[in-house]
């Protein structure tokens, strides 16, 4: 009987090829949309998420929290800096992380003619392990260069390329121009003091160049340039404070624990002053996971409207079918047809156009997804590097609903049909 039916509707949609693939069409770009959006933001997911991962994991971010002048003024004459003192103080109490101070600024390297304009970090040895992040000619940082405040510097690819060409750059000089020197001066003339601004130069030797990284979050890892953090505290800040530390922990379920631990222990050293703030690199992924659900409900939301619309364009196209065929459903009722049979048949009839219509949407989805997908990868930074990934369950999900709608909006026709009056039906003209 089922299959009698199934046969019937297959029939009667062939017999207007054009209006019924018209009517498909709804269904299959809602379902066409619902796959692409969320592989393309699930391809998102990977691609930010392998983004941060590529810069180290189990990480904690530690910096110096910007305080109110009312809590400056509170606290003046207490330590509310964060020092070198610090990640030297932590690497002792806590023996099993692995810290890297930081402090950077704006600087050029100069060879020649040639000369490269960008932002100079000052770290650690353990930056490289902890970043993930190493040498692919020479040596990074060591433990010597920092004791020796060591005129040590460590290039990126394109700053090495810039000023090098394709040279080997290691043991050979650079100058740097970097960090401020500020002076009291007279002016004569004027006869008032005056602070002038001189910019420090030194010569140093490239140690090592940076293994390629490409742009990562929106930073071009192969612009970074490297030098002991002594050696920039010394020579191009005048200080002992550091802009911030990385640390790495090697548990990752502890890493909440070890960020309360950590805190107290800085606020003790401050002279119980809260000016520290304490990053976990969960925290990250966790506002990337809250926007990209952001993302899911808005354009998965816009796809479902997509396929409701096509759900309207069913029963329109069912409704105009079942007054077409009224002579039609008389006769079969007048020679035995219950009203449940109608209503199936006209109920497969549209649940037919909406299941064929949903396998041609999960083909032009994927499709879709992957197409797209490459095309917006090449627009982001680091282009490439995201693609689309077709889940199992969004196809499920857009093919249930699809089927879905056809049997929903399928219904009201149906049950139209089946409500005829099988002698008003055989005199409908």
């Amino acid at each position: 009987m089922i299959l009698a039916i199934i046969h019937d509707a297959f029939k009667n949609l062939s017999a207007n090829l054009l209006r019924s693939g018209l009517t498909m069409l709804g269904v299959i770009i809602g379902v066409a949309s619902v796959i692409a959006m969320i592989a393309i933001v699930e391809g998102g997911q990977v691609w930010l998420v392998s983004s941060i991962e590529r810069l180290g994991t189990n990480l904690l971010f530690v910096w110096k929290k910007r305080l109110t002048v009312e809590e400056r003024r509170m606290f003046a004459g207490r330590n509310i800096k964060l020092k070198y003192e610090d990640a030297l103080a932590i690497r002792q109490h806590f023996p099993n992380l692995t810290i890297a101070p930081k402090v950077g600024f704006d600087g050029q390297l100069k060879i020649g003619d040639r000369d490269f304009s960008g932002h100079i970090s000052g770290t650690s040895p353990e930056y490289s392990e902890i970043r993930n992040f190493f040498p692919s000619a020479g040596r990074f940082v060591t433990t010597e260069d920092l004791r020796g405040w060591r005129r040590s510097v460590v290039l990126g690819k394109t700053v090495a390329e810039v000023l090098f060409g394709t040279e080997s750059p290691i043991g050979k000089e650079v100058k740097i121009f970097g960090g401020v020197k500020k002076m009291k001066t007279k002016d004569i003339t004027k006869v008032e003091k005056q602070e002038q601004e001189i910019v420090e130069e030194y010569r140093f030797v490239v140690i090592g160049v940076m293994e390629p990284k490409g742009e990562i979050y929106g930073q071009n890892r192969d612009e970074m340039i490297f030098i002991p953090v002594t050696t920039a505290l010394r020579f191009f800040k005048g200080n002992d404070k550091i802009d911030s530390m990385v640390i790495h922990v090697p548990d990752r379920n502890s890493m909440e624990k070890v960020t309360q631990k950590l805190h107290q222990f800085l606020v003790q050293r401050h002279d119980g002053v809260d000016d520290i703030r304490i990053r976990n690199q969960g925290d990250f992924l966790g506002a990337v996971e809250q926007t990209l659900w952001t993302f899911r409900i808005v354009l998965g939301g816009i796809a479902l409207v997509a396929l409701l619309v096509g759900g309207i364009g069913i029963m329109n196209i069912m409704l105009v079918t079942v007054t077409e065929r009224t002579r039609e459903i008389g006769l079969r009722k007048a020679i035995g047809a219950r009203r449940n049979d109608i209503l199936l048949q006209f109920l497969i009839e549209s649940t037919t156009i909406s299941v064929i219509g949903g396998v041609l949407g999960i083909i032009l989805g994927i499709v879709t997804a992957y197409g797209f997908g490459n095309l917006v990868a090449q627009a982001m930074p680091g282009g490439g590097d995201w693609g689309a990934v077709v889940e199992p369950t969004a196809i499920l999900i857009a093919f249930t609903f699809a089927v879905g709608v056809g049997i929903l909006f399928g219904l009201f026709p149906a049950m139209k049909a089946a409500k005829l009056d099988p002698a008003e039906a055989l005199r409908y003209q």
